[in-house]
């Protein structure tokens, strides 16, 4: 990061799910994706100075994504991903991929970020509980 900044783990998962947020907007509109622009303008920082975490991890949610979401839609009650809104969606593609391809964080800390992650972000102010359900059953598996 840019002047040595360092920042939290937390934080960095944060700008991760607004990226992946931006990526499934996108997506949904038929329009071209820019990584290194989507990034630079969500981090507010250039490109190479954007931490290697957030690149990282940002690029496994994108790599595995609808591998991620087959994996997840077993564990949603009769609902498919698709019904998710968006920051449902973002904040579950982010954890599972953080939790198996990243395997920097444990399991308690991914779901504890992702459910702060939906009481921030989420329209109902009870999908924290149901990120929390799918996730607590989603990651009891073994990492892949």
């Amino acid at each position: 990061m840019a002047d040595d900044v360092i920042i939290s783990r937390n934080k960095s998962r944060e700008l991760i799910f607004k990226c992946m947020y931006s990526f499934l907007i996108l997506e949904e509109c038929n329009v071209s994706i820019d990584f290194k622009g989507l990034i630079e303008m969500v981090t507010d920082e250039n490109y190479d100075d954007v931490d290697y975490f957030i690149k990282k991890n940002l690029l496994e949610c994108l790599k595995h994504q609808k591998e991620i979401i087959d994996y997840i839609e077993p564990f949603l009650n009769k609902w498919t991903f698709k019904r998710l809104n968006y920051v449902i969606q973002a904040i579950l593609i982010t954890s599972v991929a953080d939790y198996f391809y990243c395997q920097e964080g444990n399991k308690n800390i991914i779901i504890d970020c992702a459910i702060k992650l939906a009481k921030r972000y989420a329209d109902d102010t009870k999908d924290y509980k149901y990120v929390n359900g799918i996730l607590d059953n989603a990651l009891k598996n073994d990492r892949k």
